[in-house]
């Protein structure tokens, strides 16, 4: 398009963008809001298919004024024979009069023609480098407008029938190599945004401000040569999340590009302000017919770029810098055929959507390997690497019913802790597991422990004998050396076989506990939660430990809840042996520790009592 060539590069001065100013004076490549009339025609531009730029004609209706992060909206109509309206992927299509930029495309309505559209002008966009103003968006027209409406408005609902209800234009969310079990939770990332369900279209569900349409496809990104893709207002785009053996990308339209810096959308994507997503070109495969939004199927291109603001006009960043992201490498076996398969992607740093962009991949990983869905014994070796943070390295044996689950407790556990942490802005860099799944029920149950008596000297080592029985197997003796305490008194002796099943019932989450509470409260550092939280047994080994009997009250489960707070942020002393097995199972047994000096007295006063009573009787 020779309209977006050869032009005068003067769009900004003083740019900021993370610590670099970004300020706009007269640009005669823009048409500014205060000329902008009813009646006035002008064009849109924006990808219909493949790569090409095609242009579509558009008439000015009226001006919105109101307050808010976006303060002026343009009303325009799209005068095209064709039967579609505003796409879901035509966010940030620019709309230019006159050969000038007037903005983008970024609004459209539930309750009126498809083919009205509200454009969010360019001085509104070039405000995304400001600090954002954030209020409750209602419009008034000031200026034209559609006939028998009193405004606009972006609430749930508007607050009468002669308002217009305004939404964003949808983004279609491209989600690819995820199996429909991992979106359980890759959906949790996105739980606190607006994301809509294509099945539920028809549904106050989708109708109530949903901004984001997750499609389902097997595309994966064209491994196209980077110098051959040439970004252009009007040019198709992917906002990359999730990049590699999985991808999750965002399709929406470029606005304006100057000094390899660009602005999209018209819009928010996410809302989260300062961010660091990739971004690359997209190509579009066909434009699909819907009774609410038609929207956009595409492919997303290499990224070539990153996006640094997500604010209430639209997204911001550069081109030519690509974005840090976390690299996520897994490698899963499956012991019944003998395979082992390899995959490897990249997220987002984002401390809100990282664990669950994370686990929906893990989740897939294992699912994909087995190609199954049920129960199994996984060896699991996580290993967590940042710039910031101590290497986390952590191995664990888990059983369920669902392996890939029971598998990932841990790792969603860790996650919760380094990105809820309350000390430090984590700054991951990997995160590698391996993970080994037997078939087999490879449990056991702890069922008797045997001790050779019930009185110890302070400090006295003593042999336990813990009986288990395997899964449909015979009874195994597991010897366990522990160390009496130096303290005289009553104890209990508490032996277990995994931490996990003893404090957790398997909820068929990744992550149940609730870290924050039981950790946050009781430290002063991320690195001491870490060191608490590693140094635990293991689900394979029997443990055992000695707490004073005065702090136990009633046994059983209220007993072992208030033993967990009480030892939170206390180094908890445990003897351990491994097995084979992934151990549950619980046996209490109450002992005392006698003072050596005390009971040689006891003794001493005992004999000389004989004694005594010996003399009396003969006499």
């Amino acid at each position: 398009m020779r309209m977006f060539k050869n032009r005068r590069r003067v769009l900004l001065i003083g740019l900021l963008i993370l610590g670099m100013s970004f300020k706009v004076s007269a640009n005669e490549e823009f048409y500014p809001l205060s000329e902008i009339k009813p009646g006035m025609n002008g064009k849109g531009y924006t990808v219909y298919s493949g790569r090409k730029i095609e242009s579509f004609p558009v008439q000015v209706v009226g001006i919105l004024k109101g307050q808010g992060s976006v303060s002026n909206l343009i009303l325009i109509k799209i005068n095209w024979d064709r039967p579609l309206g505003i796409a879901s992927g035509m966010s940030g299509s620019p709309v230019f009069i006159n050969k000038k930029l007037v903005g983008a495309i970024g609004y459209g309505f539930q309750n009126a023609d498809p083919h009205y559209a509200m454009v969010t002008p360019i001085e509104e966009m070039i405000k995304l480098w400001d600090e954002p103003i954030v209020k409750e968006e209602k419009f008034h027209f000031y200026r034209g407008g559609l006939t028998g409406y009193q405004g606009v408005a972006f609430s749930s609902k508007p607050p009468g029938e002669s308002w217009l209800w305004a939404k964003p234009v949808s983004t279609p969310l491209f989600i690819s190599g995820f199996g429909p079990r991992a979106s359980k939770y890759l959906f949790s990332a996105f739980q606190d945004t607006c994301l809509s369900s294509y099945l539920l279209e028809r549904t106050e569900t989708y109708l109530e401000n949903k901004t984001l349409l997750p499609l389902f496809f097997g595309f994966k990104s064209k491994k196209d040569n980077l110098t051959k893709e040439k970004l252009e207002p009007g040019s198709a785009i992917a906002v990359t999340l999730v990049d590699g053996d999985y991808q999750v990308s965002a399709l929406g339209t470029l606005t304006w590009i100057e000094n390899e810096r660009f602005l999209g959308f018209g819009h928010p994507f996410l809302n989260r302000g300062v961010v660091e997503y990739g971004i690359g070109g997209a190509e579009i495969v066909e434009i699909i017919n819907s009774n609410i939004f038609p929207f956009k199927i595409g492919i997303a291109l290499p990224r070539t770029g990153r996006v640094m603001q997500d604010r209430g006009a639209g997204i911001a960043g550069e081109l030519r810098t690509l974005p840090r992201t976390i690299k996520v490498l897994a490698e899963v076996s499956d012991d019944s055929y003998q395979s082992t398969k390899q995959y490897e992607f990249t997220v987002i740093k984002d401390e809100t959507l990282l664990s669950g962009l994370v686990l929906a991949g893990l989740v897939d990983t294992i699912d994909r390997t087995l190609d199954r869905v049920g129960p199994g014994t996984a060896k699991v070796e996580l290993e967590i690497k940042g710039e910031n943070i101590p290497v986390i390295h952590r191995e664990n044996l888990f059983y369920g019913q669902d392996v890939a689950v029971s598998a990932l407790k841990e790792v969603g556990e860790i996650l919760q802790i380094v990105m809820e942490n309350e000390f430090i802005n984590p700054d991951l860099t990997e995160i590698a597991i391996q993970v080994q799944v037997n078939p087999e029920r490879l449990s056991a149950k702890l069922i008797k422990v045997d001790i050779p008596k019930k009185e110890f000297e302070p400090g006295e080592k003593v042999t336990l004998m813990g009986k288990v029985r395997p899964f449909r197997g015979d009874e195994i003796d597991l010897p366990l050396e522990v160390e009496m305490p130096k303290e005289a008194g009553k104890w209990l002796v508490m032996v277990y076989g995994s931490e996990f099943s003893l404090l957790q019932e398997d909820s068929g989450e990744v992550s149940g506990k609730d870290i924050k509470a039981m950790y946050f409260d009781s430290f002063s550092s991320l690195d001491e939660i870490l060191k608490l939280y590693l140094e635990k047994p293991q689900n394979n080994q029997l443990i055992a430990e000695i707490l004073p009997i005065e702090q136990m009250g009633e046994f059983g489960e209220e007993a072992d809840e208030l033993n967990q707070e009480e030892e939170i942020g206390e180094k908890r002393k445990y003897w351990t042996t491994n097995t084979s097995f992934y151990l549950t199972g619980e046996q209490q047994i109450i002992i005392e520790v006698v003072d050596s000096v005390k009971k040689s007295n006891n003794g001493l006063n005992k004999i000389l009592c004989e004694n005594v009573q010996k003399e009396i009787d003969m006499n």
